[in-house]
């Protein structure tokens, strides 16, 4: 659980508690602040939530790779020499031109930057 759930519901609690009081005594400054954290601490709760929720999901998308990676090998045990093989040649060639390589990344880089930002 996201510290920020735990903090958001007691600085919630603690708003509605405060609210009560500005109730009870007819304050309404006090029964406004006591609105203002309830709403604080409910926005900090949303914020914990959606941060565990983006945790379980990258988990559960780390555990479908893994899983994807374990029948690709059993599948297709080639691939993985093919796969090293390639490495090989790729770590050996950007030993010999290291300058190109670092050129190709960044047009790599730039081209994905492209792609996921779009041109504006």
């Amino acid at each position: 659980m996201d510290e920020n759930r735990i903090t958001g519901a007691a600085k919630e609690l603690g708003g509605k508690v405060q609210g009560k009081v500005g109730d009870a005594i007819g304050d309404r400054e006090t029964q406004g602040k006591g609105k203002m954290t309830e709403l604080k601490g409910s926005t900090e709760n949303l914020v914990g939530q959606a941060k565990d929720a983006v945790r379980d999901v990258a988990d559960q998308a780390n555990d479908l790779a893994g899983e994807a990676i374990k029948k690709g090998r059993e599948r297709f045990p080639e691939a993985e020499h093919a796969y090293r093989q390639g490495g090989d040649a790729l770590s050996q060639y950007a030993k010999e031109s290291p300058l190109i390589v670092v050129a190709m990344a960044g047009a790599l880089g730039y081209l994905l930057a492209l792609v996921i930002h779009g041109r504006k």
